[in-house]
């Protein structure tokens, strides 16, 4: 018997080019099948453990303490949909509505990760800040949602945008008063210092701001940040 044996490879099932993603792999490893983009892990299937485990499951944790009573939540940042199934599972009844710049990322979400299970979900496929800029042009409605997700990574990279006091603005202006907001940063050594400066000008934007760290694996952590509008 050798020790390698019950060892699962992991094994690329697709792969696709993308403008905004770059390099886009469905990796399948046993149960668990991923999304990497540039070799950094974007989303796994909602059915894996390690879906509750990690920044997903511990995001919609999160949505339980501070909205028990969520009826509507505004997702920016897709991705294979992992954030969408657990709202779904855990807040039955709840509206959905994503917004996601790559339809290459939504196709791979329907097509290997179910999204087309996920109820009550409305997907748009465009940028996060002209949605939240012009709302109304998608038939939305500022001061509507009870909750706001941000999650706009593409690979390892937070864009400048989602730092910018026009975003973050109009970020807030999307939730209802007394809402919330969460947003999901990369919290490894390299980023840390651009995180802190990023969560102290939330205060000037939120009340009750706070801060759960979620470990990842080894030291890939990330970091929520959610506060009041």
């Amino acid at each position: 018997m050798s020790v390698f044996d019950g060892i699962q490879v992991p094994k690329v099932i697709y792969e696709t080019q993308s403008k905004y993603n770059g390099n886009i792999q469905v990796v399948q490893v046993g149960s668990t099948r991923k999304i990497k983009v540039d070799g950094i892990e974007q989303s796994v299937n909602h059915t894996s453990e390690s879906s509750k485990r990690l920044v997903w499951g511990r995001m919609v944790e999160l949505l339980k303490e501070e909205e028990p009573e969520l009826k509507n939540i505004l997702l920016l940042g897709l991705g294979g949909g992992t954030v969408a199934h657990l709202i779904s599972e855990n807040f039955k009844g709840t509206e959905i509505v994503s917004v996601e710049i790559d339809q290459k990322m939504v196709d791979i979400a329907k097509e290997y990760f179910d999204l087309d299970n996920v109820l009550n979900h409305r997907i748009i496929v465009d940028d996060a800040l002209r949605v939240v800029i012009e709302p109304e042009t998608y038939n939305l409605h500022a001061g509507y949602f009870q909750a706001l997700y941000v999650d706009i990574f593409i690979g390892e990279k937070y864009p400048d945008l989602g730092s910018s006091g026009n975003f973050i603005a109009a970020v807030k202006r999307m939730v209802t008063s007394g809402g919330l907001v969460i947003f999901n940063r990369i919290y490894i050594t390299e980023h840390q210092d651009d995180v802190n400066i990023f969560v102290d000008s939330l205060s000037n934007y939120f009340s009750k701001v706070k801060c759960v760290i979620v470990a990842g694996h080894t030291n890939s952590d990330n970091i929520l940040i959610c506060g009041r509008v």
